[in-house]
């Protein structure tokens, strides 16, 4: 961010850059120069174009005077995850041979970065957080791509857990792909199982269990600090060499329901609890963090 300026609670402010259309580029590590006392989280998505041409401007909000993200006009507004950061996560390097294939003929011509600010700055405050990439331009064997699970809705109040987890179900057999709680840092994780794959014909499902004991109304599911989220990310590489785009699945967390769909003894008895996973930061985990 080059001086960006917060001027009231959940903020959003974008700053572009362009790429070179002219050869591909591949992006190899992240590394957040950030921290959760300013940000509440940090973005990077892929544009054909950017919402504005400003140098910085107010991105994504409800607030009629924001631009979006990514330009687009009439169109369908398109944007590509490059990153995802949040409560301090380190840099992360994708695996050898792995790349994320921007500029040339791809619809990532620009790097939108997103910074949603935790609170308004005193007067002549400015900041310049954000995240360094490593990119190469020769060309990977792979090249890495996004699923993105997630709900729309509301969390009722008075309910246990905290947890975010996602599975893969071939031939009625439930495999985890990662399962962690959202109070940890939020980074993209090792998965669960190391080689495992996804082809056609799996179900992919996520769930994120919440604990809302301390409220007595409904949580939103929404952007703001007063919101939470029920997203899980996950990386994949494939040696497909075609451009990818990325996969969205959202569901109204008050109409979708698994047990619409599996019988209650195929999903796993863990899928809602901690147990057994290994904490990047346990002093991070609220005390009546629920164990089930």
């Amino acid at each position: 961010m080059p001086g960006a300026i917060s001027s009231k609670p959940d903020d959003l402010v974008c700053h572009s850059m362009k790429l070179n259309s002219s050869y591909h580029q591949y992006i190899l590590e992240y590394v957040p120069a950030a921290t959760r006392e300013t940000a509440h989280h940090m973005m990077v998505y892929g544009c054909d174009s950017p919402g504005s041409q400003a140098d910085m401007w107010k991105c994504g909000g409800q607030e009629r005077d924001e631009a979006d993200v990514c330009g687009g006009g009439g169109h369908a507004i398109r944007k590509r995850i490059v990153y995802a950061w949040a409560l301090d996560a380190p840099r992360k390097r994708l695996p050898e041979g792995v790349g994320l294939r921007v500029g040339g003929d791809t619809d990532i011509q620009y790097l939108v970065l997103q910074l949603h600010y935790k609170e308004a700055f005193a007067e002549s405050r400015v900041d310049h957080s954000g995240v360094s990439l490593t990119i190469t331009t020769e060309r990977q064997s792979s090249q890495l791509g996004f699923y993105v699970l997630g709900n729309w809705g509301y969390i009722p109040p008075s309910r246990k857990g905290r947890v975010t987890a996602a599975y893969r179900i071939r031939d009625k057999v439930w495999t985890e792909i990662g399962r962690m709680s959202p109070q940890q840092p939020e980074m993209f994780y090792d998965v669960t199982h190391p080689g495992i794959d996804i082809k056609y014909g799996d179900l992919v499902a996520s769930r994120c269990t919440m604990n809302s004991m301390h409220r007595n109304q409904p949580t939103m599911i929404g952007a703001t600090n007063k919101d939470e989220m029920c997203n899980f990310y996950f990386m994949y590489s494939t040696s497909e060499q075609q451009n990818l785009r990325d996969i969205y699945c959202f569901e109204d967390a008050q109409t979708f329901h698994w047990s619409n769909f599996f019988k209650p003894q195929e999903i796993p008895s863990d899928v809602s609890s901690l147990y057994g996973v290994r904490l990047m930061d346990p002093s991070m985990e609220p005390n009546d963090q629920e164990y089930m």
